[in-house]
């Protein structure tokens, strides 16, 4: 089976973003979110309040791949160091 086809989820999944791209690394994460930096001036979240987040979101059946929620198809370790940003979970955010 090629690397492709290994991540793909099944035909019954929710997932909004699903494709191989979701599996990005710590580092690639970091990287994306630099490049983020650089165009925009946006407030961002302590880090006690960023590591709260992604535990929280580590803790969610709804957390795919170890890097992207369900339910927005975001990479929750950009999402979550955005101090505006909130859990998108349709019965309530978790943070």
């Amino acid at each position: 089976m090629d690397k492709l086809a290994e991540n793909r989820i099944d035909s019954g999944s929710d997932c909004k973003g699903c494709s191989a791209t979701v599996h990005v690394t710590p580092e690639e994460i970091a990287k994306l979110f630099g490049e983020t930096l650089r165009v925009r001036n946006l407030k961002l979240t302590t880090e006690a309040e960023y590591d709260r987040r992604v535990a929280v979101c580590a803790s969610c059946s709804d957390y795919q791949w170890g890097t992207t929620c369900r339910y927005c198809g975001c990479l929750m370790g950009v999402k979550a160091k955005l101090s505006s940003a909130r859990c998108p979970n349709p019965h309530g955010s978790k943070w």
